[in-house]
């Protein structure tokens, strides 16, 4: 092999080094242009391999990446961060074996870098594998017992199997400082009161919220608790949902994040206080906590609903209510599919559609009208990513709600809406528990499955084959 001079190896280091700090302060398009020079000096140098792999993964191109670390890797087979970035992409590609060696290798090669033992527990867990997820969270734990990311993803495994006391307890963890400051709403808000430990008080009990709308709704459920057990609490739920909130339970006071943080420290108004989630380690312990939930538990606006669905209904015809997209940062693609996915169901006869989805839908359920001549309705007048009231007269205008994992899941859900939830293969989301159809938090609510990932074709199906066994509702 040609040795490069050192004047030529110089340059190269230079650039290269050039090129991280460009990397480092996000200016992607040119930390790439540097590491190509570097290459074109040293094209086998396996730094700048690797950062343009790391690069291209940021930008969601996780074939090159996966080619470029892997040629990272050849010329620097002991390189562990390599490895460690190798097995992201390979992830990211559904590849999980290859990715299981790569996090495998990279811990091998440096046993300080426990977040190869985390992403092992991660894909195990993905992969339905819970007792060797378990395996893994646990080896990292025994080297760094308090470590928040690793203790909350063993807890987000133990509650998708519904191992609710344990899980719930190392739940907590989610609420660390090693999570983004902004991660949760509530750290947004001052500390007012000291945490509930789940007995009485002689003071109202601060509730606040959690990230998410849909997180909010869902954790919503518990709410009903509080009221039979005649506890005052003050609830914080995003502004959207709060005329909401106060109408299905009417024994509890609601206020916005904005309010709730403008009340001032040592004011001593509050007992304790809780976010939505931690209310579970005290009110969702066991199965027998299940059995006496109020299902629905949310009330939207009958008048409204009832307006809506003689504008809508044709008595002939099953109304049926769609979403198809999850926003979501992190595991919006896994949970959405498309129009174009959910054809056998939109091919249903005797079925009028309505587009229940948030956002801009205009062009795509435009593309479908004209290939398959078919029609889903919007209303423009309803907001539904805003106007959470519209929407769930919307819903409840409805006979039925098909839908991905998002907001509109947990909304036509807790309202009582007969509600099917197309969902991943691998549940992202723990509370869409694992080997049930049905869910112990919404009673009206039926789970249908990927048989692999990103396959839509069986719940879909599914979905169809449901619709065409329905009763067409008199009301």
């Amino acid at each position: 092999m040609k040795i490069a001079n050192k004047s030529v190896a110089s340059k190269a280091e230079r650039l290269f080094l050039q090129g991280r700090e460009l990397h480092k302060a996000g200016e992607l398009d040119k930390a790439e242009a540097a590491y190509k020079q570097v290459l074109k000096l040293m094209p086998t140098q396996p730094d700048a391999l690797h950062m343009l792999g790391v690069a291209a993964f940021q930008q969601d191109k996780f074939e090159e990446s996966e080619r470029l670390i892997a040629a990272a890797i050849r010329h620097a087979p002991k390189a562990a961060l390599a490895y460690y970035n190798y097995g992201n992409a390979l992830r990211k590609l559904a590849r999980f074996d290859e990715a299981i060696k790569a996090f495998t290798k990279a811990f091998e090669l440096d046993p300080t870098h426990i977040v190869s033992l985390e992403h092992l527990g991660n894909i195990y867990k993905e992969l339905n594998q819970f007792e060797k997820a378990y395996q893994y969270y646990d080896q990292l734990l025994a080297i760094d017992p308090n470590n928040a990311i690793g203790r909350s993803n063993k807890a987000i495994a133990l509650l998708t199997e519904g191992k609710f006391a344990e899980g719930w307890d190392l739940y907590e963890s989610r609420l660390d400082s090693q999570f983004d400051e902004n991660h949760f709403m509530s750290n947004l808000i001052p500390r007012l009161a000291p945490d509930w430990d789940g007995g009485r008080l002689s003071k109202p009990l601060l509730v606040l919220p959690e990230q998410g709308l849909g997180d909010q709704i869902f954790y919503g459920g518990m709410l009903a608790d509080l009221e039979v057990a005649g506890i005052e609490a003050l609830v914080c739920v995003e502004e959207r949902v709060v005329e909401l909130f106060r109408r299905s339970f009417p024994g509890l006071m609601f206020a916005s994040p904005k309010q709730v943080a403008a009340l001032e420290k040592g004011n001593d108004l509050f007992g304790a206080q809780i976010t939505m989630a931690s209310m579970g380690r005290w009110l969702r312990r066991s199965a027998n906590d299940f059995k006496n939930i109020r299902s629905p538990f949310l009330t939207c606006e009958k008048s409204q609903s009832t307006e809506l669905r003689k504008r809508l209904k044709n008595p002939s015809r099953l109304l049926v209510g769609l979403s198809w997209q999850s926003l979501h940062a992190k595991n919006g693609p896994t949970k959405s599919c498309s129009l174009q996915h959910m054809l056998p169901l939109l091919k249903t006869g005797n079925v009028d559609f309505i587009d229940l989805q948030y956002g801009d839908t205009t062009e795509e359920r435009g593309r479908i009208s004209e290939a398959y001549q078919v029609e889903i309705h919007r209303l423009d007048h309803i907001d539904n990513k805003i106007d959470i009231e519209g929407l769930a007269a919307l819903i409840d205008a409805c006979d039925v709600v098909v839908t991905v994992s998002n907001t509109t899941a947990h909304l036509a859900a807790a309202i009582g809406k007969p509600t099917l939830v197309l969902l991943p293969w691998h549940t992202p989301l723990w509370y869409w528990h694992l080997n049930s159809m049905d869910s112990p938090w919404y009673p009206n609510a039926i789970f249908l499955r990927q048989a692999a990932s990103g396959e839509w074709a069986v719940p879909v199906g599914q979905a169809a084959k449901i619709i065409q066994g329905l009763t067409i509702p008199s009301r």
